[in-house]
């Protein structure tokens, strides 16, 4: 009768070992799906802060195209003044070479 009570002991020893690892089980899995919940929700974060930064570098690009178009336009402006400042220092320059001819003569 004692191996028999011997043997039961062991068995119920054994299935609190069992529980108390299906308890650990149990803990893991749930502190494994907090920590893939948080996970998630930074991939999310990230994910939602790459859209952002994606949209500003277009709104950037856009800027800069726009920054870049007006300075083509001034630089073509420029040139326009400097030939005509060119074109008015020619004229000056001739009234004054005419007016050096009339006075040496």
């Amino acid at each position: 009768m004692t191996e028999d009570k011997n043997r039961i002991n062991r068995m119920e020893d054994q299935l609190i070992d069992m529980r108390l690892a299906v308890s650990v089980l149990l803990e893991t899995v749930t502190q494994h799906q907090r920590n893939f919940e948080t996970m998630q929700r930074n991939f999310d974060t990230v994910s939602t802060e790459i859209r952002d930064i994606r949209i500003d570098m277009r709104e950037i690009r856009a800027d800069m195209q726009e920054m870049r178009a007006d300075m083509l336009q001034m630089q073509s402006e420029v040139r326009g003044l400097q030939t005509e400042n060119r074109r008015i220092l020619d004229i000056l320059q001739n009234r004054n070479s005419e007016d050096d001819s009339l006075v040496k003569k």
